[in-house]
């Protein structure tokens, strides 16, 4: 029966005697028919590859198709040796999807009982690990089953595949590419290295390799390096060109990247070459992945006031935040803004105090885990005698030191600066001016007084004068002039208002007062005080000139 040939299911068998009577007529005489059923496995095997030709390191699938066409059920061991130049790849084989652990070809598949009328399909894969003088991969695979009769007996018996050729390539590159490390963070420099070498028993020319810096890196000028040589105009997105490499032989291509802000969190590469034997022909090389570490600390920055006057206390709130995907020590610094004194004990570290903690020697701020954040508050005061006029605002930013290590190892120390928020110092500046005239004058006599009030600041002020009759004297009410208007019938009492008094403006104030005739001192002296009132955002704050010192002499009536 010949392999896959399906056998009838019965034999029927009859005997026949011819004969010749004694009056000599032949006849004829028929036996019992005699039914003998066959019962047997008959085994189909099938061979294929999902490769007609294969280069050296290549991976090669192999697929076997059993099927009993017989009427009996059979165990089946397949067994295939594989051809020189190939090698098993270890728990790759599969019975109908299932992996079959430990199970080689060579030492037999065992593919179990197979009914009629059932197949079952196995796969294995090897790789091309050497070139045969033939470059060709063939063989042959045998299927060894065995039975039991209706009599008990056990029957062996063995059928081969269809041969498998596949043809192996004479010229084979292999590539390796590596990055210096696994791991990076912005502004690293990694340096990726491509091994190339000529496994194939022919020279390969032109060779060309291209390698696509990822995004989130950008290649650095000047760096490639091909065959042991310095390639300074050569860019891997264009193609380095490495020339022609012999049977047996080896190079390495290598350049340099910059890790940039911004980056993905893994960037991925790999190689493409090209070269030429018969034509031109083009390999990958495998896929390298860096994962970037972005610790991610970000500051932001809140101030209590935005407009604030000389005498104010400037509360601070720094948020510091890890938005990445590492953990990092952090230390804030450069957080009391120029020309300000800081409030000792008042730092807090997420509402706990600071006792005795300096900015100038930095915040220590602990170990930020990745979606972590801190919050440090601490509050400076604008001294009374801040020079706004050459300093006009108060600006503060903070920066925030992190240190993190990465998986190779290395330490990396980064720094992350915070939003500017800037305070305006706004604040009104009086002064005073106090004349009287004239310098001698009698009891009973009338003195001339002139005031001079002037805001010399950036902001206006409700200013008032007190203080501005001399002891000894009245004021003559009709004849009071602020800033050229009379103002007649005014009841003053020692106080006189000069309303709002813009930045650069100047008020002058004059009147008259008479000397009370029987004043009986020698000298009539003293002093004026302007007080001023101001809001800053709803905050009323006050503040007093004092004036220079006048001094009029009163003479004596001579009889």
């Amino acid at each position: 029966m010949t392999r896959g040939q399906r056998p009838d299911t019965v034999v029927t068998n009859q005997s026949m005697v011819l004969f010749s009577s004694a009056a000599g007529v032949d006849r004829i005489s028929y036996s019992n028919t005699v039914n003998t059923p066959v019962l047997s496995p008959v085994l189909a095997l099938h061979k294929s590859a999902d490769k007609t030709s294969v280069s050296l390191g290549e991976t090669l699938v192999y697929t076997l198709t059993a099927t009993n066409n017989g009427n009996v059920a059979a165990q089946v061991v397949v067994t295939d040796a594989l051809p020189p130049g190939v090698s098993f790849i270890a728990n790759s084989v599969l019975r109908d999807g299932i992996p079959l652990p430990g199970v080689t070809p060579a030492a037999g598949i065992p593919l179990g009982t197979v009914a009629p009328h059932i197949t079952v399909h196995i796969a294995f894969q090897v790789i091309v690990v050497s070139l045969p003088s033939s470059l060709q991969l063939r063989n042959t695979a045998v299927g060894r089953y065995i039975f039991t009769t209706l009599e008990g007996r056990e029957v062996h018996g063995e059928t081969r595949s269809n041969p498998v050729s596949i043809s192996i390539l004479s010229y084979q590159l292999s590539t390796l590419l590596t990055a210096s490390t696994p791991t990076t963070f912005v502004g690293d420099a990694v340096t990726y290295t491509l091994l190339l070498k000529n496994e194939g028993t022919r020279p390969l020319a032109g060779i060309n390799a291209r390698i696509p810096v990822p995004d989130g890196a950008v290649f650095i000028p000047g760096s490639v390096v091909a065959g042991g040589v310095y390639d300074p105009e050569s860019d891997p997105e264009a193609g380095i060109p490495l020339g022609n490499l012999g049977t047996g032989s080896a190079a390495e291509i290598s350049f340099r990247v910059r890790i940039t802000a911004g980056s993905d969190p893994v960037l991925i590469t790999r190689a493409a070459i090209t070269y030429y034997v018969e034509e031109t022909e083009t390999v990958e090389s495998n896929t390298v992945s860096i994962t970037v570490v972005h610790p991610g600390i970000s500051v932001h920055l809140k101030v209590n006031y935005y407009s604030a006057a000389p005498g104010d206390s400037l509360h601070y709130v720094f948020t510091v935040k890890n938005s990445g995907n590492f953990a990092a020590d952090a230390v804030l610094v450069d957080a009391v803004p120029q020309g300000t004194l800081f409030i000792w004990d008042s730092i807090r570290i997420d509402g706990a105090v600071q006792r005795g903690a300096r900015p100038g020697d930095g915040v220590p701020l602990g170990t930020i885990r990745a979606g972590a954040s801190v919050i440090v508050s601490l509050e400076v005061s604008i001294p009374a005698t801040f020079n706004f006029q050459q300093l006009p605002a108060v600006q503060n930013h903070g920066n925030v030191q992190y240190t993190f290590t990465l998986p190779d190892g290395r330490s990396v120390r980064q720094v992350t600066r915070s939003n500017t928020v800037t305070t305006l110092i706004l604040s009104p500046v009086i002064s005073i001016e106090m004349t009287g005239e004239p310098p001698i004058v009698e009891p009973g006599g009338i003195a001339k007084f002139k005031i001079q009030v002037a805001n010399s600041g950036n902001y206006p002020a409700d200013v008032s004068v007190i203080r501005i009759i001399p002891q000894g004297t009245f004021i003559d009410p009709d004849i009071v002039t602020i800033s050229a208007e009379s103002v007649p019938g005014t009841s003053y009492r020692g106080a006189v208002q000069l309303g709002t008094v813009d930045p650069g403006q100047t008020v002058h104030l004059t009147y008259f007062v008479k000397i009370n005739p029987g004043y009986l001192g020698h000298s009539i002296e003293g002093y004026s005080t302007a007080l001023y009132l101001f809001t800053i955002d709803g905050r009323s704050y006050n503040g007093e000139a004092r004036s220079n010192t006048y001094r009029l002499i009163i003479e004596e009536i001579s009889e």
